[in-house]
């Protein structure tokens, strides 16, 4: 009959006298923040036509029913056959529900309810399966809807569909309907999430299982909600935030605890160590250090020889008389590590005091001042690193000697082991007794001694100092310089015999040789002018002469005169 829904094959299992039990409760008290389910019951397993329906109790009913989406289906509450008043949901069209709450009136088709309280929150299909999620209040306050109870127990379902791919509700068999229980169990309630600190700081490196929550079976993600769980080998990342559930008999909270990470290093080395590297013994001195960004504390080294402690930026120390050097550190610290150390070697200078005993051999400059007599001077002064100084000087003058020696020697002198060969002043410094210089200032002539060659060829005679040579042979004659030394002239003389005489006019210089401070004599000639040169052509002096040129000037040597065109070589002595 069409719009009738008949559930005629009920009342033929009577060994399916299935008594509602209206979900009695189990062991006491409602608790209202609990949820109870049936999960997924199974009310028809026919391939393609398959039903199931799934009920969720909390703080209200939620119903997720499935089932073919070519035809209609229905499902009844707290009942085993059709009956007046039984409530029901049915799929009665394809597109959108308007009439989901329905009820029936005995064995006829269910009529829908003036109160629709049923919900539809999502009515999808897939795989042609139709899946309806539903929710309504446990007590609607409607006459014709079941009240439902949050709690533990068993509820009877029928159910039915169409036989055929229709929306037209008419009656079936026993293969397109049934009877099914569905029993409600608890569903545990997640926990609270895990407790501890929303902002956690730790050091560079640290990993995810470092992080601390209270809780059991803690699980850290990366997001407030879903996804994998991290490994406790997840190197933290400075300013993320992680979050943490807690398992507690086999329910995961669904609330997490959210940690923001701050990642710390270990302290940089402090700048530098500010008090005195150098400093006059007085027994203690201060240090100190600009405090360092991260750093907790602070841990100083003292040298050996010195006392002193501090867990801050300064540090007082106290020095021995002993103390020379040493070397002191510092490190700045955090639960991170320490910092590099920076250094400072420190030295201690002691008071000084001397007393020196000087022998000088003149004036004597001692702290800038000037002392050219003997005697005892103190000296009250500060050394270079400023600590007091106190020095006594015991001064001896003695006194220098200088001595002036005139020599002359012809050729060289000897001289303390040193030879002379030039005529100057000469300075010595000796040692005398006592340690001082004795000078010797040495005022020398030398006089030379001269060992003369000459020769000359020439025709027909030779005349030199007074001699005449009318052969050819080697010639010596020796003398005595007007400086008393010995002087020696070798004339290697060649005579030729002119043959003719001469048609010009010819002179005669003489003495040749001629010693420097004696007059040159001509003869056979008229007077005129002449010219003197030296072997390599260069003039050196030029003049008139009647009879007689002067000479005085010229270095011993050979030269020619020039009187007209006529030359003549003469050589020059000592």
């Amino acid at each position: 009959m069409k719009n009738k829904l008949h559930f005629p094959a009920l009342a033929l299992f009577p060994a399916v006298a299935l008594f509602l039990i209206l979900f009695l409760p189990i062991g006491g008290t409602f608790v209202q923040a609990q949820t109870y389910t049936t999960g997924v019951v199974n009310l028809s397993s026919t391939a393609g036509l398959a039903m199931t329906a799934k009920m969720d109790i909390g703080s209200q009913v939620t119903l997720t029913l499935t089932g073919p989406t070519d035809r209609w289906f229905a499902l009844g509450f707290n009942a085993t056959s059709m009956g007046n008043g039984i409530d029901v949901v049915r799929v009665h069209a394809n597109g959108t529900l308007s009439s989901f709450d329905a009820r029936l009136g005995g064995f006829s088709a269910p009529t829908a309810d003036l109160q629709q309280n049923w919900t539809i929150v999502s009515d999808a299909v897939v795989s042609n399966v139709r899946t309806i999620v539903a929710t309504r209040a446990l007590n609607t306050g409607d006459v014709n809807d079941y009240i439902f109870t949050a709690a533990t127990g068993s509820l009877s379902l029928i159910w039915a569909r169409s036989g055929s791919a229709t929306y037209s509700f008419s009656g079936g068999h026993g293969s397109n309907r049934g009877v099914s229980t569905a029993n409600f169990t608890l569903v545990p309630q997640p926990p609270a999430a895990p407790s501890g600190s929303a902002s956690q700081t730790l050091c560079a490196g640290a990993l995810l299982s470092q992080l601390s929550a209270t809780g059991t079976s803690i699980q850290w993600y990366a997001n407030p909600a879903g996804g994998t769980p991290l490994n406790g080998s997840t190197v933290l990342t400075n300013g993320l935030t992680y979050y943490a559930t807690q398992t507690v008999s086999g329910v995961e909270s669904t609330n997490r605890l959210a940690v923001t990470v701050t990642l710390n290093t270990a302290p940089s080395s402090p700048t530098g160590i500010s008090g005195a590297a150098h400093f006059c013994y007085d027994g203690s001195e201060s240090y100190s250090i600009s405090p360092v960004n991260g750093a907790t504390s602070y841990v100083w080294t003292t040298p050996n020889g010195a006392t002193g402690s501090s867990i801050g930026t300064t540090l007082n120390l106290l020095f021995s008389p002993s103390f020379v050097s040493g070397t002191m550190s510092v490190v700045a610290q955090n639960t991170c590590g320490q910092s590099p150390a920076v250094v400072l070697n420190i030295n201690q200078h002691l008071p000084y005091a001397n007393t020196l005993d000087i022998s000088s051999c003149g004036p004597y400059n001692f702290n800038g001042q000037t002392y050219s007599q003997t005697g005892t001077f103190p000296f009250q002064g500060t050394t270079v690193w400023g600590c007091d100084s106190t020095v006594v000087l015991n001064l001896t003058i003695v006194q220098a000697f200088t001595t002036n020696v005139s020599e002359s020697a012809c050729g060289s002198f000897n001289w303390n082991g040193q030879s002379y060969w030039q005529s100057g002043s000469y300075i010595d410094s000796l040692q005398s007794t006592s340690g001082c210089d004795s000078i010797v200032n040495l005022n020398l002539t030398i006089n030379p001694i001269t060992s003369t060659l000459i020769d000359s060829t020439v025709f027909d005679v030779f005349t030199w100092n007074g001699q005449v040579y009318t052969t050819s042979a080697l010639h010596t004659q020796y003398f005595t310089s007007i400086y008393g030394c010995d002087s020696v002239v070798t004339i290697d003389l060649i005579i030729q015999d002119s043959g003719m005489n001469e048609l010009e006019e010819s002179f005669v210089a003489y003495p040749n040789p001629i010693n420097g401070n004696q007059t040159l004599f001509i003869s056979g000639i008229s007077s005129g002018t002449f010219r003197v040169f030296d072997l390599n052509g260069s003039e050196l002096g030029s003049g008139s002469f009647t009879s007689q040129i002067d000479l005085q000037g010229i270095q011993p040597g050979m030269y020619y005169i020039l009187i007209g065109s006529q030359r003549k070589r003469i050589t020059i002595v000592g």
